[in-house]
């Protein structure tokens, strides 16, 4: 299962306005004003005729905004955006899939083609131009996001080969990067970390990691920004339920498969019981939900997830923002017990930044 994935920020521009005469000033097109940001404000890519649609959505009133259009699928999109809200990234990997913790999901995933290729673009958000990214140069591109100066980072995963990895070493531009051994079957990996800069990536730092590290081992991770990657991560920190009353509604509903717990999820104004399947000290979010409600464990409407799928929960203000895990997709969002929007065809859907 890959939970990790991402996108980008930078700075916009503006030139001086020039003058043809001092009494006649020229005329400078201005991009139309992006909506007010509500808390029920989304960000999520859909297919269109001629590609994927970059859209920002006003749950509530339907109202939507074209950011820009990408000649792919949106097939394994992630998006990052920047913190001054003028830029944003659009990445397309075979990653950027939801997976079943087992058995059959309620949503299978189409499988790639042979001919699906990794693709990053980065887009102005106030005028819609979009431009191709090359993918950094070693390894693979595993996060990606703007950090606080407005610099587009991407963190990359490298395998050893299996010399290297016998020798428990790697040189990279002259530096001889050497693995620690723990003991652990988890296999040796080399993290990068670049920053998109004068039209090419640049190499800040790399380190010794491991496949249960990644890319946390590098420092710059948490300078990274908004990103779906982060926000679609299915991991939660567990509240153990104490209510036994609680517990007894549960346990009619609990699972012989997957392993797991149940467990209290407190997001925003909702509390949630949760079934659980562990992932060291945390747990994985399953679509066996309930909400809880003065004691009582309730389903929401129109929740179809299952034991199987991974998920995502997110909460703005009065709203809860469920879809499944890695891709954002088939998302369901309430207020109180209400349902309020859902779709079948968005992906990467995340709460717009305010």
């Amino acid at each position: 299962m890959k939970t990790f994935q991402h996108l980008l920020l930078a700075s916009l521009l503006l030139g001086p306005v020039t003058h043809a005469q001092e009494e006649r000033p020229a005329k400078t097109e201005k991009a139309a004003p992006a909506p007010a940001v509500t808390d029920a404000t989304l960000s999520l890519l859909e297919p269109a005729s001629d590609g994927c649609e970059w859209a920002q959505v006003n749950a509530l009133t339907s109202a939507r905004r074209v950011i820009t259009k990408l000649a792919v699928e949106c097939q394994g999109a992630s998006t990052a955006l920047s913190r001054d809200g003028k830029q944003g990234v659009a990445r397309f990997w075979r990653g950027g899939v939801s997976q079943p913790v087992v058995g059959k999901p309620t949503f299978p995933e189409k499988f790639p083609s042979p001919a699906f290729r990794d693709r990053l673009f980065l887009v102005d958000l106030a005028t819609g131009n979009a431009e191709e990214l090359p993918l950094p140069g070693s390894g693979e591109l595993i996060e990606f996001g703007f950090d606080a100066k407005g610099r587009l980072l991407g963190l990359t995963v490298q395998k050893p080969t299996p010399e290297q990895e016998r020798t428990g070493a790697m040189e990279v531009d002259g530096n001889v990067i050497r693995f620690g051994f723990t003991g652990t079957t988890s296999r040796p990996l080399l993290a990068h970390a670049f920053a998109w800069r004068e039209g090419a990536w640049t190499r800040l730092d790399m380190k010794a990691s491991d496949e249960s590290s990644g890319t946390g081992v590098l420092p710059l991770r948490k300078e990274l920004g908004e990103r779906s990657s982060r926000v679609l991560d299915p991991r939660f920190a567990p509240r153990e339920i104490e209510d036994d009353q609680l517990l007894d509604q549960l346990y009619a509903l609990t699972p012989e498969q997957p392993d797991g717990e149940w467990a209290a999820l407190v997001r925003g104004g909702y509390t949630l019981a949760v079934w659980g399947t562990p992932f060291g000290e945390e747990l994985l979010a399953t679509g066996l939900l309930r909400r809880v409600d003065k004691g009582k464990a309730v389903a929401l409407p129109s929740h179809t997830f299952r034991e199987n799928d991974l998920v995502s929960i997110q909460s703005r203000g009065p709203f809860l923002l469920i879809s499944l895990a890695d891709s954002g997709g088939h998302p369901r969002m309430y207020r109180g017990k209400k349902l309020v929007w859902s779709s079948e065809n968005a992906r990467a859907v995340t709460f717009w930044p305010k």
